[in-house]
């Protein structure tokens, strides 16, 4: 009886996927900056490194905002969660386009980056939290649909402003754009809610899967660990290590991949498609990394990850020596399939180790491991081309960097099964 409960409960879950996917594809606009960026620059004349604070402040207030959606999401609903970050979205890019000044760009730093990005991760961690425990049997292939899209996000999103800003401009283009965005994560909201518990064990029946809890890397109960409770075991501590090694290297790639393949000779076109190409692995990266996680488990999966950085790291290292763009066009593609999994490995850790009830909040604790990495990665290559004028050092550091994550990997599979 209980496996004929579950049928519906199957099918009704799909739509809740297909929705967050949706909004995941609306909020994914905070790493297409350097798109809705191009028109501030060139109208008030800031240099880059005016610009570039402003995607810092987006980090760090996406952080923040994780945190601070998880909480309204378990006082209120996902929904209302939604709806205030959707709210919030607007008024950011609202606030940018009438507010900003050419000797104001801390309005900038304040709308665009503060508000849109505590927004965006409320959004974030909201959609996660309520739609990952919907997929207990299939955790990695949920992670990695909406990771994917979250990162197609970009391609859509900066295409349909780059049109906009040729056709109207670009202020009223953030007027439009980021009112269709409101509207449309509004709506979609309607589809976003948190599984009963009953509802969680219903589908895994329907998968005859048995509870994580008697899987052999996994330490989560049906009722899960609360935050405080996730931050007393050392298991966490090593797997965001781990999260901070592989994001370093991941930020440090994507930051540092143009200038790379100029300096090794590669026309501005070729350039732009290799940065293309890492782009595109890395979406790739994120469904392919889901389902490896469901197949692997959490460690073995970690492990492919770090070495798929490391080899990564080391294509590219090797075409910097010889001047090779074919080499650093592999590197981009092996490179960017590792950078895709590191988010996907993130939230099925937190899903399987720790249980569904507390997923939102604590998968916004694991996202700060971000705040370091971003500063991490690109300092360690910006460091090695302008104090040895070549980025091969800093390359080569961050495939060091893998190599401690791959340790670190196997380190966390002994606690995993240790249940530590």
């Amino acid at each position: 009886m209980p496996v004929q409960n579950a049928v519906p409960q199957d099918r009704r879950r799909w739509p809740r996927l297909l929705a967050a996917c949706a909004i995941m594809v609306s909020i994914g606009f905070i790493y297409g900056w350097s798109v809705f960026s191009t028109p501030l620059a060139a109208e008030f004349g800031w240099d880059p490194t005016t610009i570039s604070f402003t995607f810092t402040v987006l980090m760090w207030a996406f952080c923040a905002g994780g945190i601070i959606g998880s909480k309204v999401a378990r006082k209120t609903s996902p929904r209302c969660a939604l709806i205030v970050s959707a709210a919030g979205i607007f008024m950011a890019f609202a606030l940018t386009a009438t507010l900003i000044q050419p000797d104001a760009p801390w309005v900038m730093y304040v709308a665009y980056g503060a508000l849109g990005g505590g927004c965006v991760g409320m959004a974030y961690t909201t959609t996660m939290g309520a739609t990952i425990p919907w997929f207990p049997d299939r955790t990695g292939f949920a992670s990695g649909m909406l990771l994917l899209c979250y990162g197609m996000s970009t391609m859509i999103l900066g295409s349909v402003a780059t049109a906009l800003f040729a056709a109207i401009g670009w202020r009223w283009s953030f007027v439009a754009l980021s009112a269709s965005i409101a509207v449309a994560i509004g709506l979609l909201s309607l589809a976003i809610k948190n599984p009963r518990s009953d509802e969680v064990r219903r589908t895994r029946t329907r998968s005859n899967e048995a509870p994580d809890a008697s899987a052999p890397e996994t330490t989560a109960v049906d009722t899960g660990f609360a935050t405080a409770d996730m931050l007393k075991r050392p298991v966490f501590y090593l797997y965001a290590a781990w999260m901070v090694s592989v994001s370093s290297i991941g930020l440090g790639l994507i930051g540092s991949a143009n200038q790379v393949a100029l300096d090794i000779g590669a026309a501005i076109p070729l350039a732009a498609f290799i940065v293309g190409t890492l782009s595109v692995c890395n979406g790739l990266g994120r469904l392919a990394t889901g389902f490896a996680f469901d197949l692997l488990g959490i460690s073995a999966t970690m492990a492919v990850v770090a070495a798929a950085h490391i080899a990564g790291c080391l294509l590219i290292a090797a075409a910097i020596v010889q001047h090779s763009v074919a080499l650093m066009v592999v590197g981009a593609i092996v490179g960017g399939l590792g950078i895709g999994g590191t988010s996907v490995v993130g939230s099925g850790f937190i899903a399987k180790a720790f249980g569904e009830a507390h997923y939102a909040e604590n998968l916004s604790i694991l996202n700060l491991s971000l705040i370091p990495a971003a500063l991490a990665g690109p300092l360690v290559m910006s460091s090695s081309a302008s104090g040895a004028g070549s980025y091969l050092a800093g390359v080569a550091a961050l495939a060091a960097i893998g190599l401690i994550a791959l340790a670190l990997s196997r380190i966390t599979k002994a606690l995993l099964t240790r249940r530590g």
